[in-house]
């Protein structure tokens, strides 16, 4: 069961030039913390959601997601920590470093 384990939703979209930049970046979280961060649809728990899909917007609505790229932290169905909006490398390595803590 892996509903316990920690999620990151990375929202981006394909016009999204900050988006593209950074996710070289959160590949390398993957690496670095493979609990956390994996490839989705799989076992692991980093989520991509395109914006501009259908059925997204109401999920960015829900969690006010206005920019772009945006990272939001989840641990047992529950959002934890604060959202992390744009390209911020150092801040969204923290949050993944916290959401890995036991």
């Amino acid at each position: 069961d892996d509903s316990g384990k920690p999620i990151v939703a990375d929202f981006w979209a394909p016009w999204c030039g900050k988006c593209t930049q950074i996710s070289g970046f959160v590949n390398n979280l993957a690496e670095d913390f493979p609990d956390v961060v994996g490839t989705f649809p799989c076992c692991y728990t980093f989520v991509k959601l395109n914006a501009g899909e259908e059925g997204v917007g109401l999920i960015k609505a829900a969690y006010n997601v206005e920019v772009l790229p945006a990272f939001l932290f989840f641990k047992d169905g529950e959002q934890v920590h604060t959202p992390v909006f744009g390209y911020k490398k150092k801040p969204l390595k923290e949050k993944v470093q916290l959401l890995a803590a036991p």
